[in-house]
């Protein structure tokens, strides 16, 4: 996209090929929007990890919640969830300002942001000072959680700009790569050591004060993921130019149902986040007393993982984004499955599952295999939503970046409604977990914490790999489709230009 609006027109006219070369290898953005981006990317989501809030280590064993009570009060914060939805979206969606469509969103969204942030960082502490019991603790946090999905929802469409930052594909994906390998120099590492904190607590070792210990960390993590979030709000902008007209509501909901590529990844992505059976994280920490399993098992496969930063520009260059996807997810299966069929030998009383080395070796070996596509799995996620837009832009003329979100997160939403409390009664019924009392190795309810964490999901992690065979986005209909795209973007811009 030309900076003089005459050499874009008359690039119609010239041959697909030699518009899809100069296009293909432009660079848009300004080093400071590059670094902006690598670094919020990277860091703008730091977190806890699997500690953080909403976590069951954090719900269940710090925060003291009871899981079928708050199974059951997320249940109506869902239906909220569902009526204000395609409010905002078609809202996101029909928004044209000089500022652009999703840049207003960014700046409404900071303030509101750091409110709900301040407010989580301090609630623990608070419900311990102020001595709440099960059910004020439950009701302060629901506040946060509708709070945080009215913000999310009407101030979202700022996270919209990382898909139009640059309309070049090749661009976009070596900043994501290097984001991502950035992200890993890291972004783990607070897990990482929060996890060895609450081994030398679980294990005896160091005497800490368990709410502390996640206020603090809350906290550091936090304001780490702020800082690179404020750069690139002040840097980033918008380059891919939004139809002239917007679309009608109506309108915007068929151009999903007609994106054969969006429909088959949602399908595909319901059915493999059905995780039926959850406490995982508290297998770790309340059976094993090894949170740090994964960081220590993950050594060997540590500089496979950077290696395949290497191979990503070969692999994407090679296969097609439906053929990396099925890499990655099949990398993933297979650790999933050894994992817990080692841990099944044995049986409840002397199982594997209740020994640290074995259970180490076998993390270790599957996450060896996945490490190889490692890099693969950071970036094809991003790039199959890129793609989907991209591939509605090109059938229909413009883009439904709310209005897709929206339907993915109806499937998710209504799903969740019933899985919460399936799993909570699981956990609370079947398991027989208690959050004030301590599991005894070899108990029946270590054993079932370890089967309904590990075992179930596996059954729709097979299943979610059926609906990716009909994607049909291959390698010369991903050419096609930027070549035209280019030409069509080219030809918006010149007359944006030519009316200002």
């Amino acid at each position: 996209m030309s900076d003089n609006p005459n050499r874009v027109i008359d690039k119609k006219d010239e041959e697909p090929e030699k518009i899809n070369s100069a296009y293909m290898n432009r660079i848009f953005c300004t080093t400071k929007e590059r670094i902006s981006y690598i670094l919020y990317t990277a860091y703008g989501t730091t977190t806890l990890g699997k500690y953080d809030v909403g976590s069951e280590i954090w719900l269940y064993d710090m925060y003291k919640l009871r899981p079928t009570s708050y199974a059951k009060a997320t249940a109506t914060l869902t239906i909220y969830d569902m009526i204000n939805d395609p409010v905002t979206a078609a809202i996101i969606d029909n928004l044209r300002t000089r500022w652009g469509k999703f840049k207003p969103f960014q700046f409404l969204s900071l303030i509101p942001s750091i409110l709900g942030g301040i407010y989580i960082c301090m609630l623990p502490i608070l419900a311990n000072h102020m001595g709440w019991g099960a059910s004020t603790r439950l009701l302060f946090y629901m506040i946060y959680l509708y709070y945080n999905e009215t913000v999310g929802a009407f101030f979202g469409g700022g996270g919209y700009i990382k898909n139009v930052f640059t309309p070049n594909p090749n661009e976009r994906t070596s900043l994501l790569v290097s984001a991502k390998f950035v992200s890993d120099l890291f972004a783990k590492f607070p897990a990482q050591f929060f996890a060895v904190l609450l081994d030398l607590r679980g294990n005896g070792i160091l005497n800490l004060d368990y709410t502390k210990m996640f206020v603090t960390g809350k906290w550091i993590v936090w304001i780490i993921s702020m800082v690179p979030t404020i750069m690139w709000y002040l840097t980033s902008k918008e380059r891919v130019p939004q139809s002239e007209k917007p679309p009608q509501p109506i309108k915007s909901i068929g151009a999903v149902f007609r994106n054969r590529p969006l429909l088959v990844h949602i399908l595909s992505g319901f059915i493999d986040d059905i995780n039926l059976g959850q406490g995982g994280d508290l297998y770790y920490n309340d059976v094993l007393h090894f949170n740090t399993l994964e960081t220590i098992a993950g050594i060997p496969g540590s500089p496979i993982s950077y290696y395949s930063y290497a191979i990503v520009p070969k692999m994407r260059k090679k296969f097609s984004t439906k053929a990396l996807w099925f890499f990655d997810r099949g990398s993933l299966f297979f650790k999933e499955v050894l994992f817990f069929l080692v841990g099944i030998i044995g049986g409840r009383s002397k199982g594997f599952y209740l020994k640290k080395l074995p259970m180490a070796l076998a993390f270790a070996v599957g996450n060896s295999v996945q490490m190889l596509f490692y890099a693969t799995g950071k970036v094809i996620g991003d790039e199959i939503g890129f793609e989907i837009l991209d591939y509605c832009e090109w059938k229909n003329g413009y883009r439904v970046e709310a209005t897709m979100e929206l339907f993915k997160g109806y499937f998710t939403k209504i799903k969740d409604i019933f899985l919460r409390i399936i799993n909570a009664h699981l956990l609370e019924n079947w398991a027989g977990f208690d959050s004030e009392a301590e599991i005894v190795p070899g108990s029946q309810t270590g054993w079932r914490l370890f089967l309904i964490a590990f075992g179930p999901k596996l059954v729709f992690d097979a299943f979610c790999f059926i609906p990716m065979l009909f994607y049909n986005i291959n390698e010369k209909t991903r050419e096609q489709m930027y070549i035209e795209l280019e030409k069509s973007r080219a030809m918006r811009a010149a007359i944006e230009l030519n009316q200002d």
